[in-house]
């Protein structure tokens, strides 16, 4: 069985579609049927159902695509090890992070990082805490970055640090001249804010709670650009950590205030790992400028933070 038959079966599976796959692989439709029928004779199963919808999995294709699709993400690991012991020329890595810290924290490292090694290839998600974790576990992220990750045994926590959150108004609102607010002053305000899969509505939440408050934000999505758009428009207030904000404390026009509670005052920021498995020179010398750039601006918020390595 070669190789190709396996990533002909992972782009059908995909798509669903013969067509969709071929365009996909630049590869004529018969030329997928042989592989696929190979495949199937290989296996003595009937891996796919054809029908007037398009192409469906059996219960063993199924089976055999998770399967495949592990397999392939192994042996592309193994492809950029091996890279490794010749230089950092070739290879990639897979970033799965919260939103939050894309401009501020991500998108800078990987702009320094592309300059440096302009032949590694990167894979960026976005996605929830929980998201974030599976990927890990499952090898499609080699690293996770974002907040409030839940703990996990298998998941390394590489380093963290201590920013603070930021409520983010529009110049025109009236807390806009105050330099600080409570999650009470919240309340009768309308906020967007994400889901309950995020870390962050889920602090607010357990910190409403905890305070007998109940919030009902006006506007539940997960995109912060969104979020950011209602504040602009004087619709909406919402909540970003430090990450999100520019040297003046000002993001996209929008005016900065202090939470003084104090069990939102201050957000974890980690940087994970996989415990279990190897990682490429390429996602080691990523951690470490992660590492740093996170040290860099948690002292800039407050002196005494680090970016925090591990025990």
């Amino acid at each position: 069985m070669q190789l190709r038959t396996l990533r002909y079966f992972q782009e059908l599976a995909h798509s669903s579609s013969l067509r969709k796959a071929s365009e996909r692989l630049h590869v004529a439709p018969s030329a997928i049927s042989r592989q696929i029928e190979q495949l199937e004779h290989y296996f003595g199963v009937a891996l796919l159902e054809r029908g007037p919808r398009g192409i469906s999995l059996t219960i063993e294709g199924e089976f055999l695509a998770e399967r495949v699709e592990f397999m392939l993400r192994e042996f592309d690991q193994v492809r950029t090890l091996i890279a490794d012991r010749h230089k950092l020329e070739v290879g990639s890595v897979s970033v799965y992070a919260s939103e939050g810290v894309v401009s501020g924290l991500l998108a800078p490292v990987l702009a320094e990082f592309a300059r440096h090694y302009p032949k590694i290839r990167f894979n960026i998600v976005i996605a929830s805490a929980q998201r974030t974790l599976e990927a890990l576990c499952s090898g499609e992220a080699d690293i996770g970055l974002g907040f409030y990750l839940p703990k996990r045994a298998d998941v390394e926590v590489h380093a963290h640090c201590e920013l603070w959150h930021r409520v983010l108004v529009s110049p025109h609102h009236a807390f806009s001249q105050r330099e600080s607010v409570t999650l009470a002053d919240l309340v009768d305000q309308p906020l967007a804010i994400p889901d309950s899969a995020f870390g962050v509505r889920q602090a607010l939440d357990r910190v409403a709670k905890a305070s007998g408050i109940t919030l009902n934000p006006s506007f539940t999505t997960c995109s912060l650009e969104t979020q950011k758009a209602l504040a602009r428009q004087g619709a909406a207030l919402l909540i970003l950590p430090q990450f999100a904000l520019d040297e003046t404390g000002c993001e996209d026009g929008l005016h900065a205030v202090t939470i003084t509670d104090p069990d939102l005052r201050q957000i974890r920021v980690e940087l994970c790992v996989y415990r279990y498995r190897p990682t490429s020179i390429a996602v080691r010398k990523c951690l470490d400028m992660l590492q740093t750039a996170m040290a860099r601006y948690a002292s800039a918020v407050h002196p005494e933070a680090e970016a925090a390595p591990s025990p």
